[in-house]
């Protein structure tokens, strides 16, 4: 035994260069460390994959699940919030047929009156009774057209004067009269004026 470990350093002596072969077997010895790493290094990789791998499925399912369960909400919320439309029949208001109340507002009863003309003022609400015509004569004249217009008496002679006045409905044949007595420039009743006749003479010849 002894003689063979002198063997070995005798050997070892005699190298040429022992330096190169020194570094030579400190490589060889680092394989061994460099393999270890390498191996250990892929493992932890695949690893790190496999447990990636099985937990993906349970962060993209919850996510899933969570809007199924807000849209469902909302569908029942927009469905219970909508308003039911229910149409009522329309109760449209008739207006009475018969004339309403109605009156000679201006010029009043015994007023004297200077304008020309002068115009009649009627006072006559429409809403719950239907719309009025009417038609007038001044001292038992002639009766004018039914109309909804405004009365305006022009150029009248002084004295006194009497206006009747017929209110008609528009939708029936009810009618009101009325009557109005006032003085135009004067309250003095006019007199009136003789009219000169002419007798015809006739003379005879001899």
């Amino acid at each position: 035994m002894r003689n063979f470990l002198e063997n070995i350093k005798t050997w070892y002596r005699g190298l040429p260069d022992k330096k190169r072969y020194i570094e030579f077997i400190t490589a060889l010895l680092t394989v061994p460390v460099l393999l270890t790493v390498l191996i250990s290094n892929i493992s932890n990789i695949n690893n790190n994959k496999k447990s990636e791998e099985k937990t993906v499925p349970t962060i993209s399912v919850s996510p899933v699940e969570k809007i199924v369960t807000i849209t469902e909400r909302i569908i029942e919320k927009e469905a219970s919030s909508t308003p039911t439309f229910t149409p009522t029949p329309s109760t449209a208001k008739e207006c009475k047929k018969e004339v309403g109340p109605v009156r000679i507002s201006s010029p009043a009863e015994g007023q004297l009156m200077n304008s020309n003309p002068v115009c009649i003022s009627i006072s006559y609400q429409t809403g719950e009774y239907c719309s009025v015509v009417w038609s007038y004569r001044l001292d038992d004249g002639d009766w004018s057209e039914f109309t909804d217009k405004e009365i305006c008496l022009f150029n009248m002679d002084p004295g006194p004067k009497s206006l009747e006045l017929r209110v008609k409905s528009t939708q029936s044949d009810d009618e009101v009269s009325l009557i109005r007595n006032f003085y135009y420039k004067t309250k003095d009743v006019p007199t009136p004026t003789p009219t000169p006749t002419t007798e015809a003479t006739s003379s005879t010849g001899p």
